[in-house]
């Protein structure tokens, strides 16, 4: 069961009319939380935006780097935009706890499960 999904996106509220693309991302579920693992290469931990609102996070993150004035592109694995990425959030996640940390251009977004959803054991008496 697919717990989150890429919904539709609203054009940015960003000031600059930069292109965005999603970029690639990848999510685990563990006992705990949901992490997404989002591939943002040429971003600096400053540019990033990341937002909670309702049933939907947003991650918008901003290229900072430039190529210098005389160099030359021969080959682009990444297209020249910046990262906008919207999930939906599954009923079960505690939206208060939601955790983002960034390095190497990988952001890595922890989605924490709702206290009533995880696995707990139950103590049997006798």
């Amino acid at each position: 069961m697919n717990l989150l999904t890429k919904k539709d996106s609203q054009p940015s509220t960003q000031t600059a009319p930069r292109r965005a693309i999603a970029p690639r991302y990848s999510v685990e579920e563990t006992t705990e939380a949901f992490v997404v693992t989002a591939f943002v290469p040429g971003v600096d931990r400053s540019a990033v935006e990341t937002h909670v609102d309702g049933e939907t996070v947003t991650v918008f993150a901003r290229r900072t780097w430039t190529p210098p004035a005389e160099w030359t592109a021969v080959h682009r694995e990444t297209p020249v935009a910046d990262f906008r990425l919207v999930l939906e959030l599954d009923h079960r996640m505690n939206r208060e706890a939601v955790r983002a940390e960034l390095g190497q251009g990988v952001l890595t977004l922890t989605l924490p499960k709702a206290e009533a959803v995880k696995p707990r054991r139950i103590e049997i008496k006798g």
